[in-house]
């Protein structure tokens, strides 16, 4: 058992439960958070012209930066 099977379980759980939902929606939903982002450079330089913030919500598999 790893230290992370409880969580990891908590969430199986949760997807079990509301097999409509997306891995992020489901993520999210199961979080309790109020969005999450995924960015190709650290929170630190998100402020540069490059930088690209992405709302994962509507991902459908497995998605590529």
């Amino acid at each position: 058992m790893t230290r992370n099977s409880e969580v990891l379980a908590s969430f199986v759980a949760y997807c079990t439960a509301h097999p409509s939902e997306r891995f992020y929606q489901a993520l999210l939903n199961w979080s309790k958070v109020p969005f999450i982002l995924v960015s190709n450079v650290p929170t630190y330089e998100v402020h540069l012209e490059n930088a690209r913030l992405i709302d994962p919500y509507n991902w459908e598999g497995r998605n590529e930066l």
